[in-house]
């Protein structure tokens, strides 16, 4: 009777050791895909170098902050302009309207030492300039980028997670047919979300 007690404390130990590890791992289930566009897609680069993804409900998260750009740039500072469009950006046009909509508003507090001592408004055209100078840079680099398409939600995931760095908000994937914009990007963490939520 000794001998059956060893190999059930054994199954008993082992069966408790998996379900306190099961308990503390958050499990990342793929919902099918016709669910996709009612979910978000998290990745997630941790401090050691581990990347792991995560799929939340959309109702999880605001995204009344993240818009897609509309045909109208007056109205659309600070929205999501997409990397990738069926048509070709005009860089030069952007940096115009970005220096327009720029010198248009006052200077932040701390700031107004640009356009005094008779430099009127060089000061603060040279601001804007420098303000306007990285968005011109990142369309001319995105100008040629593609969106990335993928049909099964594996390799998306897999190419997600080697490729995490080199994504900026606005780059689009399309995974399953669904298209997702990065809303987020940077500081080891992405977040996707379904082009549809983030329509007006």
């Amino acid at each position: 009777m000794k001998t059956c007690v060893y190999p059930t404390r054994l199954l008993v130990s082992t069966l408790c050791v998996l379900l306190v590890s099961c308990g503390a791992t958050r499990h990342a289930a793929t919902p099918a895909v016709d669910e996709l566009t009612r979910y978000v897609l998290i990745i997630e680069a941790s401090p050691s170098g581990q990347v792991t993804h995560d799929w939340r409900r959309a109702e999880e998260f605001d995204l009344s902050g993240y818009r897609l750009q509309s045909s109208n740039p007056e109205t659309t500072y600070g929205r999501i302009v997409l990397v990738s469009r069926s048509y070709q950006r005009d860089c030069d046009e952007e940096n115009r309207q970005c220096i327009k909509m720029c010198m248009s508003r006052p200077l932040p507090r701390g700031f107004g030492h640009t356009t005094s001592g008779g430099r009127g408004k060089g000061g603060k055209e040279e601001w804007c300039n420098t303000q306007c100078r990285q968005p011109y840079l990142d369309c001319e680099e995105l100008k040629g980028r593609r969106p990335q398409e993928f049909s099964a939600v594996d390799d998306a995931l897999d190419w997600l997670k080697r490729n995490h760095q080199s994504i900026l908000v606005g780059s689009v994937v399309v995974i399953a047919g669904v298209v997702f914009v990065a809303v987020s990007a940077g500081a080891g963490l992405v977040v996707l979300a379904p082009a549809g939520l983030l329509a007006f």
